[in-house]
């Protein structure tokens, strides 16, 4: 099953794979030579995959669906929200959508370990899931971002006033990794500054455009497909997950996979290229080992603004093959809100705006009480005048 290829002309150049997690338990034992059962998750997964990983944080975890009253998005179909119950509000979100052929549920096992380590997570499936293109799912994750937020304002929400509504990740496997950095593309293009972060696992692209590539015919039909660096010059920081031996399964993706995307981001987009030694397609489709590791800490260091995460980061994985990033870890000083290495008063005044926009900002909140208010401004000034 998972290597039968069948190449359909309506979706592009695009493949059509039966993916370990979508088999049952009997399918599964049969495509032995390539999947493996977790009877821990009770699902089909890529051997080596994993799954132990899911929902080992320390936050117990509510789900939300669209029967509890979540926003039934236009751009996705079958969100469920996944949020940490005891955690530290406002709560930063991420969203994650799945592989070809893959619905919302195929992502559940990446929502849990989000959510159990103190993040909102919302998987959503495309509305077509097998012809739904790498931007429609990308317009898909942009608009599950606006359903997190409707969610932090609507009245009978658990999470009622608990979301940031200015911190987002988009994240996706296969597709849906390729999805996110169409994501990052639309939020650029459209001035959607809420978008911080990109995590892609195991991504593919397909960019079509006959003007920067070369043109090729399929049945009668042209395609202009490549991966150049005009088609993705977005600055949002990306930790991309490959496989070393992932092109002999996705060999009509050859020039399309993470290590091709690092590649082509620009080189002041922060980003990391973590390829698995001897590993497919499937080496980041669940939470594992030292993947998972690398994907938190990626989170903690661009969201929560961990500068211990980011030393993590720097250090080489002991499976991977090859290790890239493009950043280094710079020192924060107290009181800094925007940055520019020094502390005045345009720290005080974007302080006093944090605290009257009733937003929060982590570098703001100088007491480390998960507020941002007068007392951090007091203390700000207090720094200043020592």
């Amino acid at each position: 099953m998972k290597k039968i290829i069948i190449i359909t002309a309506s979706f592009l150049l695009s493949i059509l794979y039966a993916e370990c997690y979508e088999l049952n338990q009997a399918d599964c034992l049969y495509w032995s030579q390539y999947c493996e059962w977790n009877d821990e998750a009770g699902q089909c997964q890529d051997i080596g995959g994993g799954d132990g990983g899911s929902a080992d944080g320390p936050y117990q975890y509510l789900t939300i669906t669209e029967s509890d009253g979540l926003r039934n998005g236009p751009d996705y179909r079958d969100g469920i929200l996944y949020c940490p119950l005891d955690g530290n509000p406002p709560y930063k979100s991420i969203v994650l959508t799945p592989g070809f052929g893959g619905g919302s549920s195929t992502m559940s096992s990446w929502g849990t370990f989000f959510a159990s380590h103190g993040f909102i997570a919302m998987t959503i499936g495309p509305n077509d899931e097998i012809n739904d293109s790498h931007h429609q799912r990308g317009e898909g994750l942009i608009d599950g971002i606006q359903t997190i937020i409707e969610e932090n304002n609507r009245l009978n929400s658990p999470m009622y006033g608990l979301i940031d509504e200015s911190s987002f990740t988009v994240s996706g496997y296969s597709m849906g990794g390729g999805a996110s950095h169409d994501a990052a593309l639309i939020a650029q293009e459209n001035e959607l500054d809420y978008v911080k972060a990109v995590i892609s696992f195991n991504p593919t692209v397909l960019f079509e455009d006959c003007d920067l590539c070369p043109s090729e015919s399929y049945e009668g039909e042209v395609f202009c497909i490549c991966l150049v660096p005009e088609l993705i010059a977005h600055s949002v920081p990306s930790l991309i997950f490959a496989g070393e031996v992932e092109i002999n399964e996705l060999q009509a993706y050859e020039g399309l996979l993470g290590q091709d995307i690092y590649a082509n981001l620009p080189l002041e987009t922060e980003k990391i290229l973590y390829e698995g030694a001897n590993s497919g397609h499937g080496f980041s489709a669940y939470p594992n080992g030292q993947v998972q590791e690398y994907a938190l800490n990626w989170l903690k260091y661009h969201i929560l603004e961990d500068l211990d995460a980011c030393e993590a980061l720097l250090n080489t994985p002991s499976d991977a093959s090859q290790y890239l990033t493009s950043f280094t870890c710079q020192e924060s000083i107290l009181g800094d809100i925007n940055g520019d290495l020094l502390v005045n008063v345009q720290d005080v005044i974007l302080t006093l705006n944090i605290v009257l926009s009733n937003e929060y900002s982590s570098s703001a909140d100088l007491n480390f009480d998960n507020i941002v208010n007068i007392l951090d401004v007091v203390q700000l000034v207090n720094i200043i005048l020592s």
